[in-house]
C-alpha cells in the first residue's frame, strides 16, 4: 500500500518516517527525458516553472506549479503508454489482416483515459496539499485525508470496480490497524483476513446478481475455477429482484430437466 502510494504521489507527501525509508530515485532519470531535456525550449519552461514560489514546508525541491506540473506529465505519459503497450498487444493477432489496427490500438481512448485518471489523481493530491500548506501555514495529516478524498474524483476518467473495490479493501484494513495502534479499535485474530473474505464475498455477490459489473478478465477467471457455474445460473429469475441481473447473457436459458420441474422460459414470460 506504501509502495502504490509513493508511486502516485511521490515519496515527498508521504509521512516523514516513512519518506526516510530507502534510496531516493528521483534524480535517476531515463534516456527519453535526458533528450528531452536537451531541448532550449523545454529548458525555459523548465526553468521558469522551478523558479515558481515554495513554501518552506514543502519537502519538493522546486516550486510547486513545477512539482505540481512535472507529476501530471509523469503520471500521464506512465498511464497512456501502459494502456497504449495492453492494447497493442491485444491487436497484434489482428495486425497481418488489418494494419491499421496498431494507429487503433495507439489512439484509442482508454491511453487517455488511464492517463488522465493516473495524472489527475497524482497533480490534485499535491496542488491539495501545497494549497493547504499556503493557506494554513503548516503541514497536517488532515490535509492528506482532504487530498485522498478530492483525488479520488479523478477515477471520474477511469472508472474501475476493481481499481475501487482494492482501494476500499485497503483503506479498511489500513483505517483498522491504525485503529488499533491508537488504541481505539481492539484487537481482532487474522481481522485482515476477515476483511479480505467480507471483500470476495461482495465479489461473488456481484458475480451472482450483476455480473455485468465485473471486468471481463475476472468474469472468464471465475468462470473457468467454478467449471462455468457462475454462467449457468438462471439469472432471468432474479430480473423482479434486481433489474438487468441478466443482461450478461439476456436470451441464456438453462437445460431443465422437465421431469422435475415446470418452469419454462414461455411461463416466466406469461407470469411477468
Amino acid at each position: 500500500t506504501k509502495g502504490a502510494l509513493s508511486f502516485l504521489v511521490g515519496k515527498d507527501e508521504l509521512p516523514i518516517a516513512e519518506r526516510e525509508e530507502g534510496p531516493n530515485h528521483r534524480r535517476h532519470g531515463n534516456t527519453l527525458i535526458s533528450r528531452l531535456s536537451e531541448s532550449s525550449t523545454f529548458q525555459r519552461i523548465n526553468k521558469s516553472l522551478q523558479t515558481t514560489p515554495k513554501h518552506f514546508l514543502c519537502q519538493h525541491s522546486y516550486g510547486c506549479v513545477h512539482y505540481v506540473t512535472k507529476s501530471f506529465i509523469k503520471m500521464f505519459g506512465l498511464g497512456y503508454l501502459v494502456q497504449g503497450g495492453v492494447k497493442l498487444l491485444g491487436a497484434l493477432p489482428r495486425i497481418y489482416r488489418n494494419p491499421s489496427a496498431v494507429w487503433h490500438a495507439i489512439k484509442h481512448q482508454d491511453n487517455f483515459k488511464l492517463g488522465a485518471f493516473l495524472g489527475c489523481f497524482s497533480a490534485i493530491f499535491k496542488i491539495v496539499n501545497c494549497l493547504l500548506r499556503w493557506l494554513r501555514n503548516k503541514d497536517s495529516e488532515v490535509h492528506g485525508l482532504l487530498a485522498g478524498f478530492l483525488a479520488g474524483w479523478s477515477m471520474l476518467w477511469y472508472k474501475s470496480s476493481t481499481i475501487a473495490l482494492y482501494t476500499a479493501y485497503k483503506l479498511a484494513e489500513v483505517l483498522y490497524f491504525k485503529g488499533i495502534s491508537k488504541g481505539l479499535l481492539p484487537y481482532i485474530r487474522c481481522a485482515d483476513i476477515i476483511i479480505y473474505s467480507i471483500s470476495t464475498a461482495f465479489v461473488f455477490h456481484v458475480a451472482v446478481f450483476e455480473p455485468h459489473n465485473l471486468r471481463p478478465a475476472y468474469w472468464n477467471f471465475l468462470l473457468k475455477v467454478t467449471g462455468n457455474k457462475f454462467g449457468t445460473m438462471n439469472r432471468r429469475l432474479l430480473e423482479p429482484l434486481y433489474k438487468d441481473a441478466a443482461r450478461i447473457a439476456p436470451d441464456f436459458w438453462p437445460d431443465y430437466d422437465m421431469r422435475y420441474t415446470s418452469l419454462t422460459k414461455d411461463s416466466l414470460l406469461r407470469r411477468s
